[in-house]
């Protein structure tokens, strides 16, 4: 979570936008099935799912 927080467009596991006008919205690998996704705005990040995302 540190890393995210400190870069959360770049790093460990491989983030990458989230497609179709989902503004906002980035997805990061947690392990090969799940994935985190989270929403980042000006002044926090908003961690919205942590599991099945594919």
């Amino acid at each position: 979570m540190r890393i995210l927080l400190e870069t959360p467009f770049k790093g460990l596991g491989k983030p990458e936008p989230l497609r179709y006008g989902k503004s906002n919205l980035w997805s990061r690998r947690i392990t090969q099935e799940h994935r985190l996704v989270y929403r980042v705005s000006d002044d926090r990040i908003e961690f919205l799912q942590a599991r099945y995302h594919y």
